[in-house]
């Protein structure tokens, strides 16, 4: 018996086309040719010729503004607060590392830890003031060459700056062992508070966080483990996201803690029924943590907008 084949007409180049894109449709999210798609392998994309719907679909352009705004209110009080807390320290005596000297060896604390908190500010803020985050629509404008040459510095500058935070973290926490164990100026209980614990817990988890990020996007583990795939990117963002929330909220306890030492209260001879009148008997240090407080509180929340991501309409 002879077998009769089967001619199949040839498919028309418009048949092509419909078919590639059912199928790029029913990929996930992930794997779909969008500027979303690869988190570390952005230089086999095509961002040369973006498509309609890339440039009809974005966010609210009033929640584009808003968002550069809040980055840039970030990184302007990124400096205010390095100097804010360092006229704090001064006015609290200064600092200091020798024995004996234990409220100035504290003082290291404060200063170094809001100069971290600066620096992470700058750092988880990079990639949006670089152009090349993902959630960027704005990225598939670029070449691929120039995409993967300005995403690679914002890494290096990231993995930098928040190295260089995890060295202030170490030594801030120290600086707070070194003061309360000085058998000169007097012993002084451990992870007493509950801002302590706070700040204990922040740091694990941004030793943790600092680690996955370094093996999962540094090089060590990509195209050969889980570790390097885009749910992992998804996570990332999240606890890092988290973690500045935690560190936002553990140094104004901090402050409040420290004005509790410092007694910011004043003497009054009758109902203070108009505190704002007496604002001038508030301590002049105290005066400086509050300023430093606000700015905190503002630098979380700018930079927690400005790394929101607000699906495109």
């Amino acid at each position: 018996m002879h077998h009769q084949e089967q001619l199949q007409t040839p498919l028309l180049p418009s048949q092509l086309a419909v078919s590639s894109m059912s199928a790029e449709e029913t990929k996930p999210d992930w794997l779909q040719g969008s500027e979303e798609a690869g988190y570390g392998s952005n230089a086999n994309e095509d961002f040369s010729s973006p498509t309609n719907n890339e440039e009809d679909r974005s966010p609210l352009p009033f929640l584009q503004r808003a968002q550069s705004a809040s980055i840039i209110m970030s990184l302007l009080l990124s400096p205010v607060a390095i100097i804010l807390v360092s006229i704090w320290a001064s006015s609290l005596g200064g600092v200091s590392w020798s024995q004996g000297e234990a409220p100035r060896v504290f003082n290291w604390h404060p200063v170094l830890m809001v100069t971290a908190y600066a620096m992470m500010n700058v750092g988880a803020l990079i990639f949006r003031v670089s152009g090349t985050s993902a959630y960027q629509t704005s990225t598939s404008a670029l070449s691929a060459s120039s995409h993967s040459k300005k995403r690679g510095i914002a890494k290096l500058f990231h993995a930098s700056s928040w190295s260089l935070i995890f060295i202030f973290g170490i030594v801030a926490m120290l600086a707070v062992f070194k003061s309360h164990n000085d058998p000169i100026s007097g012993y002084i209980a451990n992870l007493y508070s509950f801002h302590s614990w706070a700040g204990v817990l922040t740091l694990t988890l941004y030793t943790l966080q600092f680690i996955v990020g370094v093996l999962a996007f540094g090089g060590f583990l990509s195209g050969r483990s889980r570790f390097s795939s885009p749910a992992v990117m998804e996570i990332h963002k999240f606890t890092g996201t988290y973690i500045h929330i935690l560190v936002t909220a553990t140094i104004m306890m901090g402050i409040q803690e420290k004005e509790g030492f410092v007694q910011c209260s004043y003497s009054v001879d009758s109902a203070d029924l108009m505190p704002l009148l007496n604002y001038g008997q508030i301590p002049y240090s105290c005066k400086i943590s509050h300023g430093l407080g606000l700015v905190i509180l503002a630098m979380g929340l700018c930079t927690s907008f400005g790394l929101a991501h607000f699906p495109a309409l």
